[in-house]
């Protein structure tokens, strides 16, 4: 079996934080957003990047600031 590394991001990080701390699951989020569980894990663990307005929806559903999650993306973005 393959094993594969992932580099967890600072947005990551802190998306799966605010995520638990919501007790929502990733597929629960998933559908919320109107993405794939396996698009909420590669944000959470890996450089996968989400664009703007899903930020903007996770802020509204994981009750964060948009500017704290932007600042923690912002590294991504550059």
């Amino acid at each position: 079996m393959a094993e594969h590394t992932y580099k967890m991001t600072e947005l990551g990080y802190a998306l799966k934080e605010y995520r638990i701390r919501n007790n929502i699951t990733q597929l629960e989020l998933a559908r919320k957003i109107g993405v794939s569980a396996n698009t909420i894990h590669l944000w959470e663990t890996h450089c996968c990047k989400p664009a703007m307005s899903s930020l903007v929806i996770l802020s509204d559903i994981l009750d964060e600031p948009l500017v704290e999650i932007i600042v923690k993306a912002r590294k991504m973005y550059n």
